[in-house]
C-alpha cells in the first residue's frame, strides 16, 4: 500500500473503533508510518481466482468485529500473506499470449519471454493481476442408466459376489482336505509364502501337487473304507 491507502484505512480504522483513535496528531502520525511500513508490500485490494478477493478493509472490519484486542499493522500483513501465497499455489505459471502481444508466442523463449513470465508471477503476487489457473479436463457427463443397464450390473454384481463364495468354499475344502494329513500339510506350510496357507491354490503348481496328492489319499481311504 501507499502511505495513502494506510492512511485512508486507519480513518477506516478509527471510525469502526472510535475509542482507540490516537489522542494527538504526533500519535497519529507515529501510527501512520509504524503502519505503512509493515504495510509496504499489502495490496488494498487484490483478485482470487475463485472469487474470495482480498480487501483489507474487510480485515479490519472482521478483527475489530471479533477480537477485543487492539488492532495492529500485522493483522491485517498476516492474512495478506496467507492470501497472497494461495494465490499463486494456484497460479498456473504459463506464459498467456494474450497478456504480451509484443512476444512472438512461436519464437524461442528468451529475454523478452523469461522477462514477461516473472513480470506475470510479480503482478500476480501484488495483487495487480488475476491468477491463470489451469482447469482439470474432467469426464463428460454421464447418460442416465436405463433399466437394462441396470439390470447387467446387479447381475454382474451378484454373479462376482456368487463367484467369490465358491471360491471361498472351495478354498475351505481343500484346507480341511490337506489337514488331514500332517505330512502334506507341512509341505504346504514350506513352500514360499505359504506359511499361513489358506486353501487358494491359484498357479502355483507345486500347492496345486500337494492338493491332488491328498485328494489321491482321500480317496483311497474311501475306497479301502467300502465293504467288498
Amino acid at each position: 500500500m501507499i502511505r495513502a491507502h494506510v492512511a485512508a484505512l486507519l480513518a477506516y480504522v478509527d471510525k469502526l473503533d472510535p475509542s482507540r483513535a490516537p489522542a494527538t496528531q504526533e500519535a497519529a502520525l507515529e501510527r501512520l508510518d509504524a503502519w505503512a511500513d509493515v504495510l509496504l508490500d499489502v495490496a488494498p485490494r487484490a483478485p482470487h481466482p475463485e472469487g474470495h478477493d482480498w480487501d483489507a478493509s474487510h480485515v479490519v472490519r472482521r478483527h475489530i468485529a471479533s477480537s477485543p484486542y487492539p488492532i495492529k499493522p500485522s493483522d491485517v500483513s498476516r492474512p495478506w500473506y496467507a492470501f497472497r501465497a494461495d494465490v499463486i499455489r494456484r497460479h498456473a505459471g504459463t506464459f498467456e499470449p494474450g497478456l504480451h502481444p509484443e512476444i512472438d508466442p512461436d519464437a524461442a523463449p528468451g529475454r523478452a519471454y523469461f522477462a514477461a513470465l516473472r513480470g506475470s508471477l510479480q503482478a500476480v503476487a501484488a495483487g495487480e493481476q488475476p491468477a491463470v489457473t489451469s482447469r482439470a479436463i474432467g469426464p463428460a457427463a454421464l447418460a442416465p442408466e436405463t433399466p437394462q443397464q441396470a439390470y447387467q450390473r446387479e447381475e454382474l454384481v451378484r454373479r462376482m459376489k456368487a463367484g467369490h463364495r465358491a471360491g471361498r468354499d472351495e478354498n475351505a475344502r481343500r484346507l480341511a482336505l490337506v489337514s488331514q494329513f500332517p505330512d502334506l500339510l507341512a509341505a504346504m506350510h514350506r513352500l514360499p509364502g505359504h506359511r499361513m496357507w489358506r486353501g487358494s491354490v491359484g498357479g502355483n503348481a507345486r500347492a496345486a501337487a500337494i492338493v491332488a496328492e491328498a485328494e489321491a489319499r482321500a480317496a483311497s481311504t474311501t475306497r479301502e473304507e467300502q465293504p467288498v
